[in-house]
């Protein structure tokens, strides 16, 4: 599930770049709509919701909260 969240994150960057849990979302190159794209993505991929304030880049710091935020909505 981790690798599978951070190759949909690697996907929707403007660069290629490389992705880890420990980067940080606002220094990857990922604009507003690339990055909803990529939660929508998520979403698809993982059968689960996020909040319409959790749409921005700005929720979380790290890809690893974002594989978090993924981990508990699946186990909620």
């Amino acid at each position: 599930m981790k690798d599978k969240v951070i190759e949909i994150i690697r996907k929707a960057c403007a660069l290629d770049e490389t992705v880890s849990e420990s980067s940080e979302l606002q220094m990857l190159s990922l604009d507003s709509l690339s990055f909803v794209s990529a939660i929508v993505d998520l979403e698809t991929e993982f059968g689960i919701c996020f909040d319409v304030d959790e749409l921005t880049v700005f929720s979380w710091t790290t890809v690893g909260d974002v594989i978090k935020a993924v981990e508990e909505r699946i186990n909620a």
